[in-house]
């Protein structure tokens, strides 16, 4: 076989190989940008299965709510809850401070107009009750709900019980893949124009 021959066979072989690869990028590039159906939102969590917790900081901070598993009374709920709390020392189960706040010395007893009053909700209740006892001597069951509130005590928490137990059912985030299908993509129009750089090499010996 010729020289020239050989160089013939050798283009043809060289162009169905250029032909081939390019055609297998292409349809993985058309693979990776075809829009791909959102994932289907996760499954909501389960409501709190133990006693679930509201706080109420008035002006102080926004409201918050929080899950106790298994409290063995209203303060315990607080912390299970992740609540830091600071009791009054010279009144059992008497709040000072939810999370430091408010940042003051409760001394011998907090004022009348500016303290953290106690409410509690049974299971299914639609509306909060002003707690007899203080939070020591409470003993919540699960499906509770435990509510403290910062004011003058005229007023529960704003948040109805019912509302609070929905608020800690939650839902998981959807998880997304239009990123990873871009990234391939683009991957792949790299690897095209990789095999367009060495073609034109190619023809050019």
């Amino acid at each position: 076989m010729s020289l020239r021959e050989r160089r013939a066979a050798s283009a043809r072989h060289s162009g169905g190989r250029w032909l081939r690869v390019r055609a297998v990028a292409l349809a993985a590039l058309f693979a990776a940008a075809a829009p791909v159906a959102p994932a289907a939102p996760a499954a909501a969590q389960d409501a709190c299965a133990g006693v679930t917790v509201v706080v109420d900081f008035g002006e102080l901070d926004d409201l918050r709510t929080g899950c106790a598993a298994d409290p063995a009374d209203g303060l315990d709920a607080l912390a299970q809850a992740g609540f830091a709390v600071t009791e009054v020392a010279a009144i059992r189960g008497m709040v000072c401070s939810i999370d430091a706040l408010p940042a003051t010395d409760c001394g011998a007893s907090p004022p009348a107009d500016a303290y953290w009053s106690y409410w509690h909700a049974n299971a299914g209740d639609e509306e909060w009750t002003y707690s007899m006892v203080g939070g020591a001597d409470a003993t919540p069951d699960a499906g509770d709900v435990e509510g403290w509130a910062f004011g003058d005590g005229s007023a529960p928490p704003a948040l109805a019980p019912g509302d609070a137990v929905a608020s800690e059912a939650g839902s998981e985030p959807e998880s997304g893949g239009s990123s990873y299908t871009w990234i391939i993509a683009v991957a792949v129009l790299a690897v095209i124009g990789v095999l367009a750089a060495w073609r034109l090499r190619q023809r050019r010996a």
